[in-house]
Formats: structure tokens, C-alpha cells, sequence
């Protein structure tokens, strides 16, 4: 992966881009979508960071022209080129195969996500909205157009560096996004969160500020100034050119353990009222195997039709079989140093007794043995009483 020469030795202070305050009103007809006032400002700087061209402001065509700049672009090209040959696609075409489709769901449901919106995008690229959780902290795309050349420059070295483990492992590391996702380097999850929408071919609409109160309604923010006893997020609405279809991203940063939904209890109101979801689930070191993730693991399976998952979601001994049917997909391997404490014994007898299909692609801790496995659970319509 190329790293851009520093020029400077600290990233400065960057405001925020200015955003829409009022959700704007995209208008659908029966032939198109007419979308009132785009932020295309926004568009173009999460072009800019995604390595592709902005077209519309002019400061950013000016950086779009540097020697640094198209290096950085080329990168990004070659390694999304390289991941979609060898990962990418065969997750899409095994979604196409494998997932059940039911148009009714529109809600993707992801927690532990970090920044992860390409593997939702991957599986479930036609979602309504996306609702994704993690402790990374949200931040903003900063305003490429008042840094300094060298500035910008930094800046496109953070996003660099902070992209590099789920090309390469197919998930974020936690402890590695504490570090990458600090205000004075990548800024926050916002930005990365905009790359993915932007690279799976996306126009950017607005960013909101978000947050779920103490009573589990989502309200909107002028400000990153929050209540205290309010659950931060953003919102992100983009466009799917392809679809024709406007599509959202919703991200919160909270803690999930049964302490943390204790110290916002709004924020479980707000989860358990979400419509019937897709869940899924990757790379959650295991946290939903303790009785500390009780709730989460409760709500998953209230308002999931589906659940994907590899070994490191909900324990396999939680999964009532009267209530779900179980694909198993891959090869189930113990986990390895960094969660050998982890055992399975059920899921490991699973596979053992029932027919496992196969998984064309490398996917969660266990990905440099290529003894990836999925788990897709799918809820047992109850039957109608004569």
C-alpha cells in the first residue's frame, strides 16, 4: 500500500464542512427522482477522499490535478480492484445464492460495525437504511479546501493507513480504530463511512446529526453538541445511481453491554422498536457469547428475519432450533491465540453432524488459515392456529 510522503508532522484543526440543517425532501415520481438541494459540496469532498474526482468545486479540481493526489487515487483503484477480484465478488455472487430475499425487510441491522458499511453494502446492497453501532467515534469530512496542500496531503495518508486491515483481513481491528480514528488523524468513522458509499457507487445527499433520546426517539442536531443523556449518531443519505433509489446509513456511538444500555436505556427502546431487520454480524470478538451482552443478543433475535453471522456473534447454544433454521457455511476452527479462550463445543458438533455447504471466500479471524465460517439463521414462521 503506497503512503504519502508527510510533509508536515501534525494534521491541523479542521472545521467542519457545512452541512444541510433540515433533512431536504427527495421527491419520487413514477419515472425518476427529482432530489431537492443535494449538498454537493459534501459529494465532492467525500469524492475527494475516496480517490475519485469531484467535478463541481473548484478548489477540489485544482487537488485533483496534484502528483500526490492521483497516487493516492491509484492506490485505492489498484486495492479495491485487487479486493473485489478476490473477495468482493464471490461475497456478492454467494449473497445472490444464499441469502433469502424478502422484500417486506427494508432494514439492515449491524452492530459492532465500526465504519464497516461495504460488507453491509456487499450482502445487502438494496436496503432502505442501514443501522450500524460501534465505540468509534463519529466525527465529520473535514474541509479539504482550507488545508494547506501538505495538510491534505497528511490527511489522505491517515485514511490510507486506516483502510489497510479490511482490505487485507476483511474487518477492522478495535484497537487499531481507537488509534487511526482520532480527530487529528482520520477524523472519526464519518469519513470512512462516506469512502465505502462512494466507492460502491453512490451520490452523497446529506449528513445529519443525530441522536436517540432518553425516550428512544431519534432527534435531529444543528451542532455536534449533545444532552447528556442522548445516544450520538449521524445520518447519511445517498443516492444508488444504479437503483434509482435514495438509501441511508444511520451511525451510533454507544456502548452496548447490558452496563452500557443501562446508562441509556433510550437507546434499547430505540433498537427494540426498529422494523423486522437483516442482521448481521462480524469480527464482534465474541463479546455476545457472555451474559454482559444479554440485551443486544435478546433484541437481535426479537427483530431479525435473518441472522448472518461468523463464529463471533451470538454463541451458537443461544440459537432456540424450534425458532430458527440453521445454514451452516465454511469450517468451523477453534479460535485462535487472541481468543483461544473462546470454546463452541455445540457449534463445533454442528458441523460434524449436519451438512455444511461450502464458502467460496475468506471472511473473519481465521481468515489467513481459509477456515472462514458463516452462520445464517432463518426465523421459523410460527404456525396459524385453526
Amino acid at each position: 500500500m503506497i503512503v504519502l510522503a508527510l510533509s508536515c508532522g501534525q494534521n491541523p484543526k479542521v472545521k467542519d464542512v457545512k452541512e444541510v440543517k433540515e433533512v431536504k425532501e427527495v421527491k419520487k415520481t413514477s419515472d425518476s427522482l427529482t432530489i431537492a438541494a443535494a449538498n454537493t459540496i459534501l459529494d465532492d469532498q467525500a469524492s475527494f477522499i475516496s480517490g475519485l474526482a469531484s467535478g463541481k468545486t473548484e478548489c477540489l479540481l485544482k487537488l485533483n490535478s496534484s502528483k500526490k493526489w492521483n497516487l493516492y487515487a491509484k492506490d485505492l483503484d489498484s486495492l479495491f480492484s485487487h479486493t473485489n477480484s478476490f473477495r468482493i465478488k464471490k461475497m456478492r455472487n454467494w449473497a445472490d445464492s444464499e441469502l433469502v430475499s424478502n422484500q417486506s425487510v427494508t432494514t439492515v441491522f449491524y452492530p459492532f460495525s465500526g465504519p464497516d458499511f461495504l460488507t453491509a453494502d456487499i450482502f445487502y446492497p438494496d436496503a432502505d437504511q442501514y443501522i450500524m453501532i460501534g465505540m468509534e467515534p463519529i466525527g465529520y469530512i473535514p474541509d479539504i479546501c482550507k488545508m494547506q496542500p501538505d495538510s491534505a496531503t497528511s490527511y489522505l495518508n491517515t485514511i490510507n493507513n486506516a483502510l489497510k486491515d479490511i482490505f487485507k483481513r476483511s474487518y477492522f481491528i478495535t484497537m487499531t480504530m481507537g488509534s487511526d480514528l482520532r480527530k487529528t488523524k482520520a477524523n472519526g468513522t464519518t469519513p470512512l463511512i462516506s469512502l465505502f458509499i462512494k466507492r460502491t457507487g453512490h451520490q452523497i445527499l446529506s449528513i445529519h446529526r443525530i441522536g436517540v433520546d432518553s425516550l428512544g426517539k431519534l432527534q435531529i442536531f444543528d451542532s455536534m453538541k449533545y444532552k447528556k443523556s442522548t445516544v450520538p449518531g449521524i445520518k447519511i443519505d445517498f443516492l444508488s445511481l444504479s437503483k434509482n433509489k435514495v438509501q441511508s446509513v444511520f451511525y451510533f456511538r454507544t456502548d452496548i453491554s447490558d452496563k452500557g444500555l443501562a446508562k441509556y436505556p433510550g437507546f434499547k427502546t430505540y433498537m427494540s422498536q426498529l422494523p423486522q431487520s437483516f442482521s448481521y454480524l462480524k469480527a464482534a470478538s465474541y463479546l455476545m457469547h457472555s451474559n454482559e451482552f444479554k440485551i443486544i443478543r435478546d433484541v437481535i433475535f426479537d427483530i431479525s428475519v435473518t441472522i448472518l453471522q461468523d463464529d463471533s456473534g451470538i454463541a451458537y447454544k443461544y440459537f432456540d432450533k424450534t425458532k430458527w433454521e440453521i445454514r451452516l457455511y465454511g469450517k468451523y476452527q477453534k479460535p485462535g491465540t487472541e481468543f483461544s479462550y473462546i470454546s463452541e463445543p455445540d457449534l463445533q458438533k454442528a458441523y460434524n453432524k449436519t451438512k455444511y455447504r461450502p464458502l467460496s471466500y475468506t471472511i473473519g479471524y481465521n481468515w489467513r488459515a481459509g477456515n472462514s465460517n458463516m452462520l445464517y439463521a432463518i426465523k421459523i414462521k410460527p404456525v396459524a392456529k385453526k
